[in-house]
């Protein structure tokens, strides 16, 4: 029973502070900062933003990528069910050890675009299983990368270099949001995050 609630609490720790936050409500997962970038956006062939998201953070920063690139985007559905109390332990330990899971039909494919960008949470130290899947599945598909990560206040560093070597590919650019950064109170620093990552790829159009 110790070790039991010892794992919970080890879980409890290491996985986003906002684990049971409400789901971002939004369709394509772009916030209200870019609309006009949604409203005026065209489609661009070249760019396919995937990710993975439990609580909607994750989701909200692959639409804001997608419309400042005007991006194809598709999320990475976990079939496994990381719901309520169990979910969140369960979570925590498949992405600790590594796990790979049951992710759903990918209706886009990466070998279609000069460029995937990956999002992922940061469970325990480790990407989430559903990414680590699509890299595994997809990775001899992939002709550039790049990579962004959701935490609690993990610098997104290590999860981008495993993200990386999982894919046998040098990114092109990655960067991390913490959770503080999608409060209200601090949109200007991270809507400055998202813009210095979109200008890499700006910059090698």
């Amino acid at each position: 029973m110790n070790l039991i609630f010892y794992f919970s609490l080890v879980v409890f720790l290491c996985l986003p502070g906002n684990i049971f936050s409400q789901e971002y409500d939004a369709k394509s997962g772009a916030t209200k900062d870019y609309k006009d970038q949604e409203e005026q956006a065209m489609p661009n062939n070249k760019t396919l933003v995937v990710y993975y998201s439990r609580t909607g953070n994750t989701r909200r920063v692959a639409g804001d990528i997608a419309k400042e690139l005007n991006a194809d985007i598709e999320e990475i559905v976990d079939k496994k069910d990381r719901g309520g109390a169990k979910g969140y332990v369960v979570a925590g330990k498949d992405a600790a050890t590594e796990k790979t899971t049951d992710i759903g039909k990918m209706e886009k494919n990466p070998a279609d675009y000069e460029l995937v960008i990956i999002g992922t949470p940061i469970w325990c130290w480790k990407m989430t299983p559903a990414v680590r899947t699509y890299i595994e599945k997809y990775k001899e598909d992939f002709k550039e990368v790049a990579f962004f990560t959701t935490s609690g206040g993990m610098k997104p560093d290590k999860i981008a270099k495993s993200m990386e070597e999982l894919a046998g590919k040098k990114g092109l650019g990655f960067f991390g949001v913490f959770e503080k950064d999608l409060k209200d109170k601090n949109k200007d620093i991270y809507k400055k995050k998202v813009d210095d990552f979109i200008n890499i790829f700006l910059k090698t159009e």
